[in-house]
């Protein structure tokens, strides 16, 4: 149960630096996607079945952060982290050596599938007549998606070692290793 707490309060304290921090040290406007950062984390530590409740309370945590429709998030990182799983389970466990390479293609490929999912969620949703807060929505084909990936890639080696941090404190417990 003190784990469960201790997770919750990691996701919502990522999720208020998401939005009401990050975006004010950066002059893009936008900062790195940190939560979608602890997705690719837990799910390549314990797999997509062991990471799935965390993922849906991230996505849930950030809908609520951005006044978007509640579900939109929740799908986008599942999707993600069932792709991350598919990927890790065939590359990481394989190719030692080339882990740091695949981990930054992971993040570049969950951070381009994330996007690419809430734009057609956007466009579903406002071709039904839902009017959308898209303030969270990066246009795909632009510069400011690849300054996403870049500050997606420069802040996940501080929250990889920040995780694994807390898990050697017995502050969380990983249940089953992928590899």
């Amino acid at each position: 149960m003190l784990q469960k707490i201790i997770i919750f309060f990691i996701i919502f304290f990522f999720a208020i630096f998401q939005y009401s921090v990050f975006p004010n040290f950066f002059f893009w406007g936008l900062g790195p996607n940190i939560l979608l950062l602890l997705v690719i984390f837990w799910t390549t530590q314990v797999g997509f079945e062991g990471a799935f409740f965390k993922n849906i309370l991230a996505g849930f945590m950030l809908d609520l952060g951005t006044f978007q429709l509640v579900g939109t998030n929740v799908a986008a990182f599942v999707t993600v982290a069932f792709f991350i799983s598919f990927i890790s389970k065939r590359f990481l466990v394989i190719a030692r050596n080339w882990r740091i390479f695949i981990l930054s293609l992971t993040i570049i490929f969950s951070t381009l599938a994330n996007n690419l999912f809430l734009n057609a969620l956007f466009s579903v949703a406002n071709y039904f007549g839902k009017a959308v807060a898209s303030s969270a929505q990066v246009p795909f084909f632009s510069m400011m998606l690849v300054k996403e990936i870049a500050l997606n890639l420069l802040f996940f080696p501080l929250v990889y070692f920040t995780m694994k941090k807390m898990e050697r404190s017995n502050l969380l417990q990983v249940r089953k290793k992928i590899y």
